[in-house]
């Protein structure tokens, strides 16, 4: 939660010291005379007089939408995802929530279940872990259910550009991520743990130092470990609509998605999940002491071995 006020009042600052206008000019820097297509304005100064490949060449050869074209499509969705209807929006983030747990769990079930694996060959069980996390976030994006940490760069994105306003952005953030720690919960307490998917102890203790890991940080880790996240995610989101065809789209999620949960980057939708199933397997107390923040509590904790996932 405090790192969405942190970029909520960043994106409000540059909203209001820099224009739509100087937004521009940084994109050009970026896309060059490809972005004149987006702001309607004719470059043919910048034009080389050599043979180059244009976007629509290179179209051809590559099946996938020029980076114009991505930034059109993200204002586009940022103005759907605005026109919501706040019961859609709402059901759509509890959705939301539910299957990014889906991926979650299905982490917990596999990584869980080799201890073996874990001591002899930890980096092979850290890979593994990474490559079955993005299960949810495919299935997310497929389903057009909502996920708040996507919302921030499609709605910060088309707010800056002028196409949706502050409450805009503000109504869909602060909905998203209400409805998916709900669906996190939900899924956590129900289809979960009372549903009984880990059987063996050593899922089971897994689950609990997934939770531990999480609150045993300082804040200040946590926060730019989420900054990271946020960006590889929006990454995720931007390869997804660079893609043409599903099996594009779902590639371009795997290999963003795999890189922050290897290298230990905390997702926060994913963490409103992984805190309170550990606390349902015997990490209450600590929980209740990272809510508290009791440093006194924390250091008297056990140190257990700390996976990236």
């Amino acid at each position: 939660m405090s790192l969405i006020i942190f970029s909520f009042v960043a994106l409000l600052s540059f909203w209001v010291f820099f224009p739509s206008p100087f937004l521009d000019i940084a994109l050009r820097l970026f896309f060059y005379q490809e972005f004149s297509s987006i702001s309607g304005r004719s470059h043919h100064h910048v034009r080389r007089q050599h043979n180059t490949l244009a976007p629509s060449d290179l179209t051809s050869i590559v099946d996938s939408h020029t980076p114009v074209e991505i930034l059109r499509l993200a204002e586009t969705a940022g103005v759907a995802k605005a026109r919501l209807w706040w019961v859609d929006l709402s059901v759509k983030s509890f959705f939301g929530g539910i299957i990014i747990s889906l991926g979650a769990g299905f982490d917990i079930l596999i990584a869980g279940g080799s201890p073996g694996l874990r001591q002899s060959n930890p980096s092979m069980a850290t890979l593994i872990s990474a490559l079955t996390f993005p299960i949810g976030f495919a299935i997310i994006m497929l389903t057009s259910t909502e996920l708040c940490t996507s919302n921030m760069f499609v709605m910060a994105y088309s707010t800056l550009r002028r196409r949706t306003t502050l409450y805009d952005l503000a109504r869909n953030w602060i909905v998203s991520c209400i409805f998916n720690l709900a669906g996190c919960l939900f899924y956590a307490g129900i289809l979960f743990y009372w549903a009984d998917v880990l059987t063996t102890d050593a899922q089971t203790s897994y689950a609990v130092t997934q939770a531990e890991v999480r609150m045993n940080v300082n804040w200040g880790y946590n926060v730019t470990k989420g900054i990271m996240c946020s960006w590889l995610v929006g990454l995720a989101f931007f390869f997804f609509t660079q893609g043409r065809d599903n099996t594009s789209k779902i590639y371009g999620i795997w290999i963003t998605i795999t890189c922050f949960v290897a290298m230990g980057y905390q997702h926060s939708i994913a963490n409103y999940f992984l805190v309170p199933i550990g606390s349902f397997f015997g990490a209450f107390a600590i929980w209740m002491a990272y809510v508290r923040h009791e440093p006194s509590v924390l250091e008297r904790q056990d140190d257990r071995p700390a996976s990236k996932v």
